[in-house]
């Protein structure tokens, strides 16, 4: 039984290693978007948005190790992203 358990966190890092890859490329090609369209309030929402999808998935990822400190940080960070990007959305109304 145990030996399943560690072959489905192995499952579960790949996938969360291969939606982070993915994240950080959209990330990418945003930030590069965003220098080159002089700060666009609906690219800068989306960069704060993907930022906090990525924060979301290493919280999620290490949370069972982490101190209650850390923790709370990470929500912190989550939060502080998500409210960052709706702002920036907000502005474009």
């Amino acid at each position: 039984m145990i030996w399943m358990a560690k072959y489905h966190f192995k499952e579960v890092d790949i996938m969360m290693l291969f939606l982070l890859i993915i994240l950080l490329i959209g990330y990418l090609v945003l930030l590069i978007t965003r220098y080159k369209k002089n700060n666009n309030f609906k690219i800068n929402g989306t960069i704060q948005i993907i930022q906090g999808i990525m924060w979301t998935l290493i919280t999620i990822d290490s949370w069972t190790t982490s101190h209650a400190v850390v923790r709370i940080a990470y929500i912190i960070i989550v939060l502080l992203s998500f409210i960052a990007g709706f702002q920036e959305f907000y502005k474009c109304k």
